[in-house]
C-alpha cells in the first residue's frame, strides 16, 4: 500500500508487550498536533485478550487506521523483529514522522533503520526508566506519565492560623528572654542614675550652688511659683478664684460676699 507523500502519514509503532495501553493513549493525543494527515497504528493487539473491550473502542475511532503485524516466529524479540519488518515496509512508502513507543533498548535499530537514507522524524515515548542510547536514537522523547508543573500552593486558613501561631511562640519566648535579661540591665542603669547624681551634686557644691530639685519636688515648686504670681492681664473668667477678695473702691480686704465699707451694689471685687 502506497501513499502520495510523506506528510500524510503518521505511524505509531506500538511495543504492547513492555507498554500500557494508556500510554497508546496518550501518544494518539500527541499525534493530532501533525493532522490533517493519516494515522497508522501499528501493533499486535490479537496477543493481548485481557484488553480487547478498549481496542474495539479504540477501534471505532475516526481518523485512525489499525493495522496488526504477523509474527514469523515465536519466542522472545518476536514482537520486535515483527515491528522492524513493518517500519521498514511504512519507509520504503514514504512515510517520515513515525512515534515509537516502548521502553525496550532493542528499538534503537528500529531508530537507525529509518535513517538510512532519508531522514526521518522521531519521536520516542516511554517511562522515566528508559537508557540514554534509546532516548539518543530519537529526535524527540516524550516521558510517560508527564510531569505536571508546580503550581503555588495557595495558603489555607488553617495554614495561615498555624503561622500566626508559630510566629507568636516566637515573639512571646523572645520577650521572655528579654524579661529575664531586664533586671541585669535595669540594675546597671539605676547605678549609672546614682553615679551621675552624685557626681552633679559634688560639682554643685564645689560651686556653691544648691543642687536642682527632681522628680515631684521640682514640679511642686513649679506649681507653687504659678500660683503666687498675679496675672492681671488675664481675662476675668481665667483668673485664679480665692477666698480672700480685695474691693476696688475701697481697698477694703473681706472675706465675706459684700463689702462692709461699700454698698454691695457698688461693691466691684478683684481675685488674688
Amino acid at each position: 500500500m502506497t501513499f502520495d507523500s510523506s506528510n500524510d502519514t503518521v505511524a505509531i509503532l506500538y511495543d504492547i508487550e513492555n507498554a500500557p495501553f494508556e500510554m497508546l493513549d496518550y501518544t494518539l493525543g500527541k499525534a493530532r498536533r501533525f493532522q490533517p494527515c493519516r494515522i497508522i497504528v501499528v501493533t499486535d493487539w490479537e496477543k493481548c485478550p485481557t484488553d480487547q473491550k478498549r481496542w474495539e473502542r479504540l477501534r471505532r475511532r475516526p481518523g485512525f487506521t489499525f493495522r496488526s503485524v504477523t509474527r514469523t516466529y515465536l519466542g522472545k524479540n518476536s514482537l520486535d523483529s515483527a515491528l522492524y519488518d513493518s517500519a521498514v515496509l511504512l519507509y520504503k512508502d514514504g512515510v517520515r514522522r513515525f512515534f515509537i513507543i516502548t521502553t525496550d533498548s532493542d528499538f534503537v535499530r528500529i531508530a537507525e533503520a529509518l535513517n538510512k537514507g532519508e531522514k526521518s522524524y522521531i519521536i520516542g515515548v516511554g517511562t522515566k526508566q528508559a537508557s540514554e542510547t534509546l532516548r539518543n536514537a530519537y529526535d524527540e522523547f516524550l516521558c510517560y506519565p508527564p510531569e505536571k508543573p508546580v503550581k503555588p500552593v495557595k495558603k489555607t486558613a488553617r495554614k495561615a492560623k498555624n503561622e500566626k501561631a508559630e510566629k507568636e511562640e516566637i515573639a512571646a519566648k523572645a520577650e521572655h528572654q528579654t524579661q529575664e535579661e531586664k533586671p541585669q540591665e535595669k540594675a546597671k542603669r539605676s547605678s549609672r542614675k546614682a553615679a551621675a547624681e552624685k557626681a552633679e551634686a559634688k560639682e554643685t557644691k564645689k560651686a556653691g550652688k544648691s543642687p536642682r530639685p527632681r522628680g515631684r519636688k521640682r514640679l511642686r515648686r513649679r506649681r507653687m511659683a504659678y500660683r503666687s504670681r498675679r496675672l492681671p492681664s488675664r481675662p476675668q473668667h481665667l483668673r485664679p478664684r480665692s477666698q480672700e477678695r480685695w474691693c476696688c473702691d475701697c481697698r477694703a480686704r473681706c472675706s465675706m460676699n459684700s463689702c462692709s465699707a461699700c454698698s454691695p451694689r457698688a461693691c466691684r471685687w478683684m481675685s488674688l
